[in-house]
Order: C-alpha cells, then structure tokens, then sequence
C-alpha cells in the first residue's frame, strides 16, 4: 500500500512539473524580444513586446504624434522602440493609446521604456505591432519608466543598406531600426532645392539619397511621419551634406527606401578650419594675457 502511495505522490509531483513548463514555455512564447518577435510571429499574431531579459525596449526616436502641419492632421503615434535585439516600429492611433492607458493626456517620448501587447503587423517590410481597444484582445500599452539613457543609433554606409536587396525583413540588424548614414547629400530631378513637406498640397515625394559607397532612394514619407514633414524647408543639393538618421522601408516592385526624421548639417571643411583658428586664437590671446 505504501509503495502505491508513493508512486501516486511521484505521478502527482511529475504532473505539476510539466504544468509548470508549460506554463514557462507559454509565457516566453507570449513574451518575447524583438528579433524573436520578427522571426518566429506569423501576420497579426498576438505578441508581447518586453525583452524577457528585464530590460525593457526604449523609445529611440518619434516617427510621427498627434498634431497638424501644413494642413495635414497626424492622428496616431509612430514610435521606434529598441531592446538588446532589435528594433520595431510601435504604430497606435491616439484614441487607442487613451483607452489602453486610461489617460486622456498620454503621450509617448523619447527615452520612455515601454511594455506593450499588440499585433505584429509588418508593412512594408518595417517590423510593426498594432493596437486594438477590444477587450478580448489583451492589448497594452505601458510606460514602465521615462528619461532612460538611448542605445547609439546604428551607423551605415548606402553600400551596406542596399546590400539587402529587396529581403529587408531577413536583416533584423537594419529592419525596424532608428539608424544613421552619415556624409549625405540629397538630390532629386524634380527642382526642389528644400524638403517641401506638405506644402501646396504636396504629400510625398521621392528623392536621391548620396554618401561616398553609392546611392539609394529617400521616401519623404510625409502621409504617415509627422517627423517627416517636420523636416520641411531643408536644403537640399550637393552643397548640403547632412548626418541623416531614419528608418528603411521597401514596397513590393519598388526600390529600398530610407526616410529622414532628422537632418544634421555637417560643417563645410572651412568652416570647421575658421573654428579651428578662432579656437587657437583665443588660446593665443588667452597665453598673452597670463
């Protein structure tokens, strides 16, 4: 009788060890990283973004928030969120982001670390997650602390991002990414000589985009980024040369594409050399004066 007991308790204990990894296993499948999340997730897939590691994704850049310019109305948020993996484009309207967050006030910043549940919806090979209200779907959307120190954006050449081809969602390195290409100019065939952004009607336009590797295509994805648009009235031309940090996209039958949310003016050769000698001046003066 003893030994039927014992192997009875044995069973018992056996069956709660395999409850439990379920259970584990269920919560990993639920709860993932970024490149987890783009490599294993079918379309529209419930999915938790959190980076099981405990170090949550953060807010790299704003693609696009709430507001209206040039008499274009923004109405949803477009966030780049980075954990220790990669990198994915968080797209939730702003009706969405109260309702989950029960704040009529919320907004997104950068340096915020998220937590979030949603759908994994890739557009145009961004690795995107959607939101939805419904209850049954268990989406949300938390902001677990704010002013969080941002990881370097990502440095390429325009040799190395066209190197992809047309698989951008095979190189999770890039795919989703806040990143930079430094040394740039911007060119087009259209006669802009600056970013027209939504001016006289005018919603997206697509220009050339120059390092020293070679040539891509540039998306001024004014329809859906705010921060794109933001960017309007830019110089552009081969007398302007820029530090450009965006995102890559690419539309089926199309070409790669790189779309600006920040332009950084790279000082002209002289003009870092007349800083230079105005610095040693100074010291020079500063020398005699002592």
């Amino acid at each position: 009788m003893e030994k039927v007991n014992s192997f009875a308790k044995k069973r018992v204990l056996l069956a709660g060890a395999v409850v439990a990894a379920v259970a584990l296993i269920g919560t990993k499948v639920l709860a993932d990283d970024a490149t987890d999340i783009e490599s294993f997730y079918g379309g529209n897939a419930y999915a938790q973004y959190d980076n099981t590691s405990g170090a949550y994704p953060i807010i790299t850049a704003v693609g696009s928030m709430p507001t209206n310019i040039g008499g274009h109305s923004y109405t949803g948020w477009s966030v780049f969120a980075q954990d220790l993996t990669g990198s994915l484009d968080l797209f939730i309207s702003s009706s969405t982001l109260t309702t989950l967050t029960a704040n009529t006030s919320a907004a997104l910043h950068v340096g915020d670390a998220v937590n979030v549940a949603g759908q994994w919806s890739p557009y145009h090979q961004i690795p995107e997650m959607a939101f939805i209200t419904a209850p049954a779907s268990n989406n949300y959307f938390n902001t677990v602390s704010t002013g969080n120190t941002l990881p370097t954006p990502p440095v390429f050449t325009v040799s190395q991002i066209t190197s992809v081809g047309s698989a951008l969602s095979n190189h999770q390195d890039k795919a989703g990414f806040y990143l930079e290409i430094q040394n740039v100019q911007i060119t087009g065939s259209n006669g802009f000589t600056a970013l027209p952004g939504w001016t006289n009607g005018i919603a997206q336009e697509t220009f050339t985009v120059t390092d020293n590797t070679g040539s891509m295509t540039m998306f001024d994805w004014t329809t859906s980024y705010s921060g794109a648009t933001l960017l309007s009235n830019t110089p552009i031309g081969v007398a302007n040369t820029y530090n450009a940090f965006g995102f890559l996209s690419y539309n089926t039958g199309g070409p790669l594409e790189f779309t600006p949310l920040q332009l950084v003016a790279v000082p002209e050769p002289s003009s870092v050399l007349l800083v230079g000698a105005g610095l040693a001046g100074l010291m020079a003066l500063r020398r005699r004066r002592s």
